[in-house]
């Protein structure tokens, strides 16, 4: 909504809920590995989150997150592009 309209966002949405998905629950596990993700790299909270849910299930994180680079040693993951920041042109 920030970047188009409320139309736009809405559609977004009604994709996203379109595509399968499954709730993961936090476990122990995922919380140590998100713990050591937070102390080893400059990450925020949630994407040490993310990262870890990733490497517990040997999944490939599909991001647009130049932050998850700092990782990609120790999970997959998949780069789309950047979001082009127009005031630098």
């Amino acid at each position: 909504m920030q970047e188009r309209d409320e139309t736009e966002a809405e559609e977004r949405l009604r994709l996203m809920n379109s595509l399968p998905r499954k709730r993961v629950e936090s476990t122990e596990t995922i919380g140590i590995i998100a713990s050591k993700f937070k102390a080893n790299y400059h990450l925020s909270v949630a994407d040490a989150w993310i990262a870890a849910l990733a490497k517990e299930r040997n999944a490939i994180l599909v991001h647009k997150d130049p932050e998850f680079e700092q990782v990609e040693t120790e999970i997959n993951v998949l780069k789309l592009p950047y979001k082009v920041n127009s005031s630098n042109e």
